[in-house]
């Protein structure tokens, strides 16, 4: 599939797709993991990408298993020990994925979009790629297709991607 028309916001969700089947194959309690999602899936209806951008890096499992706690701004306490708790007992591919994620929403977020975007791009790729190592059946692009990339300046409209959640 070519997502080369596909907007980032829907690249995004593609990938949050596939990141919840990773979870599932995994057998990831949604308890454990809804709120996490809750975070993740509002790239696709936040306004401002950098506030998703600055909140999200404090959720990176780098982040929370190696930073001073007292840097963070955006979680609390409680949910820093609960972040800290779940990546403990993440297999590898989960994190990996997580970084796959941040890094596909926030590598062209302060550049002029060109040529589809080719660095999100290589990085849905990558996410297809580790998935598909695993084992999972991939999400149907076609119900991505009304995402366009000619909308919003390549960055496409706000929507809320939770109703693709498995999830939420």
């Amino acid at each position: 599939m070519d997502f080369k028309e596909i907007s980032i916001r829907g690249r995004m969700a593609y990938l949050l797709c596939i990141f919840e089947k990773i979870l599932v194959h995994f057998n990831c309690e949604k308890k454990d993991w809804s709120w996490v999602l809750e975070r993740l899936w509002q790239y696709t209806c936040i306004e401002y990408l950098d506030d998703w951008m600055y909140e999200i890096a404090e959720y990176m499992p780098e982040s929370v298993m190696e930073d001073d706690a007292e840097e963070i701004e955006f979680i609390t306490q409680n949910e820093l020990k609960k972040l800290k708790a779940l990546y403990a007992k993440n297999p590898r591919e989960i994190n990996k994925m997580l970084r796959i994620i941040y890094e596909l929403g926030t590598i062209d977020l302060y550049s002029r979009l060109q040529n589809g975007s080719p660095n999100t791009l290589e990085k849905l790729q990558e996410g297809i790629k580790s998935a598909l190592q695993i084992g999972i059946e991939l999400p149907n692009s076609f119900h991505f297709k009304i995402y366009k990339y000619a909308e919003g300046n390549g960055w496409g409209i706000p929507f809320d991607g939770g109703n693709l959640s498995l999830y939420l």
